[in-house]
């Protein structure tokens, strides 16, 4: 095991592993005795490639080089370039919901570097309305990137779910197995299910303790992204602030759900439908609905709602079992 990782109790046969990450924690699983070395070994190298192509935080990497660049016309490498392409097809589907577009109205809120190093108490005036320019302002041809000068992107709501899709293929493929990936909670899975499934909690923070409000479930779909207003919050003149903008208005979103867990096909769609339900409300909702996938919602109050084949099982415990939408 890498210096980075640590061990972790996956359940009885798998092995697992996390480390910070992406500026959140990154955690993999495969059955015991699968080539865990060299899936850390490989995760090390795709992280760190991932980090310098499209992490908003760091100076030097891709996208803030991008977004500080006046250019309208750009070259990107292949690997923002993909994770741009993403953002903007969820952009599209999400009816401008999901908008890669609202850095400029992140960094206004008061989200201007990583979570784990921000004053949770900023002082300074009340943060401004700020614009947000639209996806649709955005194209992308192969590599090429076109944008009217000062829009500043961010990939947050798309990039690690995108990711993760991608890493639990890889590992699976590695080890020859079943494979989880969780990049700050949002999971994605490849290969056959362990026997008995995936066992998973869905808190409003994925980091939080087994007592925590919430519940756990048996994950045989392939993806689960839970996306909250309750996590990544500050203060900042006197104003409760979190990092989910609401495009329509370019600040930080007002809706009636405090966290929103989708489970899908691919942690893409899971992760840009459940953010599309925390700013959009009812327009989220119908995504949801229309999209054949099946999802838990928590209002404000702490009151349930179940989407989907979710509903027929609603909070029962021990696990649910998740059969998927068609089953």
């Amino acid at each position: 095991m890498t210096r980075r990782w640590r061990p972790i109790d996956a359940g009885p046969g798998l092995v697992g592993a996390r480390r910070t990450a992406l500026g959140t924690s990154a955690q993999v699983v495969v059955p015991a005795g699968a080539a865990l070395a060299a899936s850390l070994q490989w995760l090390d190298r795709w992280l760190d490639q991932a980090d310098c192509a499209a992490n908003r935080f760091r100076p030097d990497s891709e996208i803030s080089r991008l977004n500080s660049n006046r250019a309208e016309e750009r070259e990107l490498g292949w690997r923002l370039a993909d994770l741009l392409q993403a953002s903007l097809f969820w952009a599209r589907r999400t009816h401008g919901l999901v908008d890669p577009t609202v850095g400029a109205a992140l960094i206004a809120a008061g989200y201007d570097g990583d979570f784990g190093e921000m004053a949770r108490v900023q002082t300074g005036p009340r943060p401004p309305r700020a614009a947000v320019p639209g996806w649709w302002r955005v194209t992308l041809e192969g590599t090429r990137v076109t944008r009217p000068p000062g829009v500043v992107l961010d990939l947050g709501a798309t990039a690690k779910a995108q990711l993760a899709d991608e890493a639990a293929r890889a590992i699976s493929q590695l080890v020859g197995g079943p494979a989880l990936i969780s990049l700050g909670g949002d999971i994605a899975t490849a290969g056959p299910a362990p026997p008995g499934g995936w066992v998973v909690r869905i808190a409003d923070d994925h980091q939080a303790s087994a007592g925590a409000p919430g519940q756990t479930i048996v994950l045989v779909a392939p993806a689960l992204a839970t996306s909250s207003t309750t996590v990544r919050r500050w203060r900042r003149a006197g104003l409760a602030m979190h990092h989910l903008i609401d495009p329509s208005t370019g600040l930080p979103a007002d809706g009636a759900w405090r966290t929103v867990s989708v489970a899908a096909a691919t942690c893409l769609e899971a992760n840009a439908l459940a953010t599309a339900t925390l700013v959009g409300g009812r327009v989220g909702l119908a995504l949801i609905e229309g999209s054949g996938v099946s999802a838990r919602l928590v209002a404000r109050d702490g009151r349930v709602l179940h989407l989907g084949a979710w509903a027929r099982f609603g909070e029962e415990s021990p696990p649910l079992i998740w059969p998927g939408a068609a089953a």
